[in-house]
């Protein structure tokens, strides 16, 4: 996947959604980053920041490992 093209294009807005996050680094509060999520080829993409600096993806059994493991610590 070309990230550089992802980023400057976008992922269709049906597919996207920005969550207001924390950032470790910057000691910023809640909602001083946003997170970006969204489905691109296949992959759920997360982009903290929104600048396409630093994007990762998760393949289908690695998304659901997180739904899971989110699942269980909140209930």
């Amino acid at each position: 996947m070309n990230w550089h093209s992802y980023h400057a294009n976008g992922p269709d807005k049906r597919r996207r959604k920005a969550i207001s996050a924390s950032c470790q680094l910057h000691r910023g509060p809640v909602g001083f980053v946003n997170l970006l999520v969204s489905m691109q080829e296949g992959s759920i993409v997360l982009d903290p920041h929104v600048t396409g600096a630093c994007v990762m993806a998760l393949d289908e059994e690695s998304a659901r490992t997180l739904l899971f493991v989110l699942t269980q610590w909140l209930g």
